[in-house]
């Protein structure tokens, strides 16, 4: 129990040291992402570590919405900070504490995926400090990441708007394991359908139009 902890310790201080002040620019659009890990090529048990970490200097406030879980998730091994929740329902992720994080015990050799959803503050306010949100693969022990030794499978660097420059989401992933896609907003679903139903009513009504006669 005590040796756990300490494991739990050492790597909560060397995650927050690698994602403390991270930040990137794009534009924050969109704000929905699908995401896929693919751990087909380890077996036995691991750990799935979603962690949610402010820069070092006061961050705006941002949230990440997780949600529709699949995969062999086992029982919860720990969590920390602005987290709350369960699974396979939603979790929601504040960045308010020094480290907010959900650590969950998983049967590897499956795939895994799950929804998650960006907002707050930091899209429409200015700041110097971002917010990362990164999920780590571990091998039992949880000294150890599996696929990428170096840490997170996949990370998202949320970075406020700053002087001129608009509030920005970048995401990145490890080739191979985990894979990111955006999700199109309820919006854009709405305009999309709504554009294909106009599309084929014109076709339809072009093809019922009575055809002129030409003049004899």
């Amino acid at each position: 129990m005590f040796a756990t902890k300490r494991n739990l310790t050492l790597r909560h201080a060397v995650l927050a040291a690698l994602l403390a002040g991270s930040s990137s620019l794009a534009l924050a659009d969109p704000l929905s992402y699908h995401v896929e890990i693919d751990t087909s090529q380890f077996s036995g048990a691991g750990f799935l570590d979603f962690a949610f970490i402010a820069g070092n200097s006061p961050a705006p406030g941002a949230t990440a919405i997780l949600s529709q879980f699949t995969g062999a998730f086992g029982v919860l091994e720990s969590q920390d900070g602005e987290v709350s929740g369960s699974l396979p329902g939603t979790l929601s992720f504040g960045n308010g504490g020094a480290y907010n994080d959900w650590f969950h015990n998983v049967t590897l050799g499956g795939t895994f995926g799950f929804n998650i959803v960006f907002g707050g503050d930091f899209l429409n306010t200015a700041g110097n400090a971002g917010t990362t949100f990164g999920v780590g693969l571990l091998d039992a022990t949880t000294m150890s990441y599996l696929g990428n030794v170096n840490g997170n499978l996949l990370q998202f660097e949320l970075t406020p708007v700053n002087g001129g420059l608009p509030a920005s989401i970048v995401g990145s992933s490890y080739a191979g394991i985990a894979s990111v896609s955006a999700v199109p907003e309820t919006s854009e679903w709405m305009m999309l359908t709504g554009g294909l139903a106009l599309i084929g009513f014109a076709l339809r009504r072009r093809q019922t139009l009575p055809v002129a006669s030409a003049a004899v």
